[in-house]
């Protein structure tokens, strides 16, 4: 209840004392009235294009000081703002009240931008978090863009499918509970890195709500929904050594975005934060950056390399997962009693594979513990079935043979369950029922379905005698 009711500082604007060299700073104001720091470094020259940098979680327009002073001296005009709750600006810390505000923040600024420089073919960069963020201001704002630069995008994580479904639970009944924690050593492979980022006032160093979780994974459903509006050039950039963003996101937006101007770069064994690498790693990156955007700006093309055909992070790997628990009542031989089933249930179909099952029940004032971690599993179309085997405990220190058979199926705006288990020793026990949870599935990035919701539970059990059970509770359930 305490972590519940957390509330991150809401933060006033902090005014930049010392910004970086050959750059200026303004406030701007969100449609709320939220007070945004932004910067603009001028090109040097005429101006050949104008680019937007959008930063990510744990970081700020600043820190990509040393890629726009590049830029700019090639003559781009390179603008930045600090995201609400990031860096210098106000705004909840790393909390936004709803995620949309994000892509409306960058949405107003990439108009502000345009009335600024017209005439001027606009592109726009975004790292990690600010890379989903950019993306999906893309799909709103995409008559303006000439083009798309992505960094370690979050259009995917490499994480069980089930995590989705938790996340949005988490978000739901406990917002401001810790959510999202990365590893400063994550970003760089450049061990300086973490140590400056630990030091950085400006970086919140807590793990953000799970709020902010339950927005970046919303934000991923809504950006793989509306994919069909990526038709402007895009260049997509992920290092395969990343474990905070999976690089399997940026080869699916390429090979599923109806543009037909896309590159894939892929650096092998490089860390998250690319612009960020160390030495010739960084520099390689803002090489190719630089490369793109003169090749759309009239200069020489640059040919796109082969789509990366190995195994990248956050490739499907064919789980099915499901938990189930609840309370209620059962009644057998005309007496009323309290029931309790809770039922952890993974497969790996793919189609067909390895089914388990943990389980345990409470019904007639006897109880049942059984792990079946022998079994089999099919998919076809939407529907996951398997059965499985192993052993029980039953009421006192009873051990039996153990059965089960289970089902999942989506249905739009409910899903469905079935489920079976037999206990067998010097007599057999088994109970049948289905479930039925409100509120459906949904896909978060291609191949990735979960949901979340209340659920209802009822069946029959029989013994020496047979008689029904009724239970509500929860579900979770998710697939890759």
């Amino acid at each position: 209840m305490l972590a519940a009711c957390a509330k991150a500082p809401d933060l006033p604007l902090r005014p930049d004392p010392s910004p970086p060299p050959g750059s200026t700073t303004e406030v701007i104001t969100a449609r709320d009235g939220t007070q945004l720091l932004a910067r603009h470094w001028p090109a040097k020259g005429d101006t050949r294009g104008v680019l937007v940098i959008m930063h990510g979680l744990k970081d700020y327009s600043a820190r990509y000081a040393a890629l726009a002073t590049r830029l700019a001296g090639a003559g781009y005009s390179i603008y930045a703002f600090d995201l609400r709750g990031h860096g210098r600006s106000a705004g909840p810390r790393v909390a936004p009240r709803d995620w949309n505000d994000y892509v409306d923040d960058l949405d107003r600024f990439l108009t502000l931008v345009e009335q600024r420089e017209p005439g001027k073919k606009l592109f726009l960069f975004g790292h990690s978090m600010g890379g989903e963020i950019a993306a999906r201001t893309a799909e709103v704002h995409r008559p303006a863009l000439a083009g798309l630069i992505l960094s370690g995008a979050a259009l995917e994580v490499d994480a069980s499918p089930l995590l989705l479904a938790g996340t949005r639970l988490g978000a739901a009944l406990a917002p401001g509970a810790p959510g999202l924690s990365l590893d400063n050593k994550d970003f760089s492979s450049d061990p300086h890195n973490a140590a400056v980022m630990d030091k950085d006032e400006l970086i919140s160093q807590p793990p953000a709500p799970t709020r902010t979780a339950g927005g970046l994974i919303e934000g991923m459903h809504a950006f793989w929904a509306s994919i069909d509006a990526l038709t402007m050039p895009l260049l997509a950039l992920h290092g395969t050594a990343d474990r905070l963003t999976a690089p399997s996101g940026s080869r699916a937006l390429v090979l599923r975005a109806p543009s037909t101007d896309k590159t894939l770069r892929i650096y092998d064994g490089y860390f998250h934060d690319l612009v960020h690498e160390p030495g010739d790693r960084g520099a390689h990156v803002a090489d190719d950056i630089q490369a793109w955007l003169d090749a759309h700006t009239g200069g020489a093309p640059v040919p796109a390399p082969a789509v990366y055909a190995g195994h990248l992070a956050g490739d499907p790997r064919g789980w099915t997962q499901a938990v189930e628990l609840g309370g209620g009542i059962s009644q057998l031989g005309g007496s009323t009693h309290g029931a309790g089933r809770i039922a952890i249930e993974l497969a790996r179909p793919s189609p067909i594979g390895w089914h388990g099952a943990l389980t345990a029940r409470l019904l007639d004032g006897h109880y049942a513990i059984a792990l079946r971690p022998i079994g089999v599993a099919l998919h076809v179309g939407g529907t996951s079935f398997g059965i499985d085997g192993g052993g029980s405990l039953v009421t006192g220190t009873t051990l039996a043979l153990s059965g089960g058979a289970w089902l999942e199926q989506s249905l739009g705006p409910v899903h469905l369950g079935g489920f079976a288990e037999l206990d067998h020793r010097d007599a057999s026990v088994y109970l049948v029922g289905g479930t039925l949870r409100l509120g459906g599935d949904r896909g978060y990035w291609p191949g990735a379905r979960a949901g979340v919701g209340p659920m209802i539970s009822a069946g029959a059990e029989c013994a020496s005698d047979c008689g029904w059970f009724a239970i509500v509770g929860l579900e979770l359930f998710g697939a890759d």
